[in-house]
């Protein structure tokens, strides 16, 4: 039986569902040239020229446990949450591939070997954030973190790269982020500047430096901006009283890290 691009969509995206992905969102390749923000090596099309269309699924990060950075707490949050992605666009991947008969591969989660590689060379191999964005999954905030309207910046994403004749989702045509320059305040490293534009500028290696200052010291990743970030439909659980006690954060800070 032969399906609309509408019914493939559907199908890829009951299945991402079903796998665990709460944001599930997808764009055409031809926004990276439509609206360019990276040189073109980092174009999907580019790396792979069969691909059409991106996939791009989204989990969150909840919000008490993000409060509690740096701890281990927060660092077993942030690793599990990027095994689930892998695993959920392994099979996502193997999916699409052995069961609907087109062609897909996945950009795992972070497309670099370790924290230390971004000091010399402060670029992955993709960029989910900016996939994300071409989906309308959320805008780009002042932090460059991706903002959704359901987790603020709280949330972590993988990409699937397909060749599958999917219609692509329309682009958000609100700015989410609020300018409350909170991101900006609060980080410990300072690497943002306000620079006259939407998006501040953002000293990538100097962020480094800092995450790996402080893994070395067993506890990271950072997560300050995302953890500020007053954005997201998930705060309102959390509405009328602190995300997390300054008692308890100091209590995961200072076991197991």
């Amino acid at each position: 039986m032969n399906l609309t691009n509408e019914e493939i969509k559907y199908e890829i995206f009951e299945k991402a569902h079903s796998l665990g992905a709460n944001l599930v969102r997808c764009c055409s390749v031809a926004k990276w040239e439509e609206i360019p923000i990276q040189e073109p090596a980092f174009w999907p099309q580019n790396i792979w020229p069969w691909t059409k269309n991106v996939i791009v699924l989204g989990v969150p990060l909840y919000a008490p446990m993000i409060h509690t950075t740096p701890s281990m707490v927060y660092q077993e949050l942030y690793d599990t949450s990027n095994r689930i992605l892998d695993d959920m666009a392994y099979q996502l991947t193997n999916y699409i591939t052995t069961k609907m008969g087109y062609r897909a591969i996945f950009f795992p989660r972070d497309c670099y070997y370790n924290i230390e590689v971004l000091l010399d060379n402060p670029n992955a191999a993709f960029s989910h954030v900016i996939a994300a964005y071409y989906a309308g999954m959320g805008s780009i905030g002042d932090s460059h973190n991706l903002i959704t309207k359901e987790f603020g910046p709280r949330v972590r994403m993988v990409s699937i790269l397909t060749d599958a004749p999917i219609n692509p989702d329309d682009m958000l045509e609100k700015n989410l982020c609020i300018h409350c320059k909170k991101c900006l305040k609060n980080c410990p490293s300072q690497c943002f500047k306000e620079n006259g534009t939407d998006i501040y500028s953002m000293d990538k290696v100097v962020c480094t430096q800092y995450h790996v200052h402080i893994k070395n010291e067993h506890h990271w990743p950072c997560g300050v901006c995302i953890d500020v970030c007053p954005v997201g439909e998930d705060l309102k659980m959390y509405r009328n009283m602190d995300v997390a006690s300054k008692k308890g954060v100091s209590h995961c800070q200072h076991f197991g890290s």
